[in-house]
């Protein structure tokens, strides 16, 4: 790429323009999908999308060997779950567009090409056993998955999206479970981001391997400030995200069959049926048993925080996750 595209160097910047104070590139996403780098975890291995460029993140020292996991910050993510739909199902490699998503889990994005409902919780597709598996299980249509704005350890000012997949969500929600008990925030930690390798589908880990030095501490805080537009983005807060950061992988599986119900179908031809001025009001199956885990408490465990501990030393032995 050539680099005489400017004919004037900085020196000749007059006085009057160099009060300005910091410029930036107000053209930063026409050079690549969304304007920030993307972690992808397609056939559990990490691939870095920037742009057009897809680079295999390789373990280091090892030039061959694809690297089996990653040490990052977890700088910010979005508290809601995002959503994404695909009418014909999803189909492994394909660069196609979603048919509708969410980065909120309330509704439909703006610029989604074909929304399904005004309201997420209404949508047909985001209730349970709208999607059967290929081996017979329930799921959902429209897949979930929650954004992370994620940084190297050794480079924090270079934030990331990694989309945590469905299959990841309770690994993840307990992660932060953990660390919340012991009072410790994400971006505090050096969390090691890994595969199970148990699962056929691409499914991750978290562990919280050290703390962050002093140094690094003050080079996130940096980084929040000043990539505080980027990482909105990335985690699809503000609602500017585009639509190749709603594009899945591995996350989603295949085509969804949607199971009827036969009760409905009879309801919704009685209505049909029926003159116009009888009023009839037709009910969708819904489980009980959803509804009273969904109304039912959650009982949330003690918090204990860094300082319950002797020494920092004892606090990491108490980073072991799996219990």
């Amino acid at each position: 790429m050539s680099n005489d595209m400017v004919a004037i160097s900085a020196s000749q910047l007059p006085a009057h323009l160099r009060k300005k104070g910091k410029v930036e590139n107000k053209f930063a996403n026409a050079m690549g999908a969304g304007g920030f780098p993307i972690v992808s975890i397609k056939g559990k291995v990490f691939h870095l999308i920037r742009g057009d460029e897809r680079t295999l993140v390789k373990k280091p020292g090892d030039d061959d060997e694809p690297a089996s996991s990653l040490e990052v910050v977890i700088l910010a993510s979005n508290p809601n779950k995002s959503k994404v739909y695909y009418a014909h199902g999803y189909e492994e490699g394909s660069s196609d567009k979603p048919d509708c998503y969410s980065n909120d889990g309330v509704g439909p994005a703006l610029d989604a090409e074909e929304p399904q409902a005004k309201k997420c919780a209404t949508c047909p597709h985001n209730q349970w056993g709208s999607r059967i598996t290929e081996n017979g299980g329930k799921g959902k249509a429209c897949s979930d998955s929650m954004r992370l704005a994620i940084a190297p350890a050794g480079q924090l000012n270079d934030p990331m999206l990694i989309r945590v997949p469905a299959a990841s969500l309770k690994t993840l929600g307990s992660y932060g479970a953990q660390l919340a008990k012991r009072g410790m925030a994400p971006e505090h930690v050096v969390t090691k981001i890994g595969f199970d390798y148990n699962v056929a589908h691409p499914a991750l880990t978290f562990k919280a391997v050290r703390f962050i030095e002093e140094d690094e501490l003050a080079a996130m805080e940096q980084s929040l400030d000043e990539e505080s537009e980027t990482i909105d983005m990335i985690t699809g807060v503000n609602g500017a995200a585009g639509l190749e950061t709603a594009k899945t992988e591995a996350e989603v599986e295949v085509e969804p069959k949607v199971k009827k119900s036969k009760k409905l179908d009879a309801a919704v031809e009685e209505v049909e049926a029926a003159p116009k001025t009888a009023k009839v009001k037709v009910e969708a199956e819904e489980s009980e048993e959803e509804e009273e885990q969904a109304a039912a408490p959650k009982k949330s465990a003690p918090v204990k925080s860094v300082a319950d501990y002797d020494d920092i030393d004892d606090a990491l032995d108490n980073l072991e996750f799996d219990d």
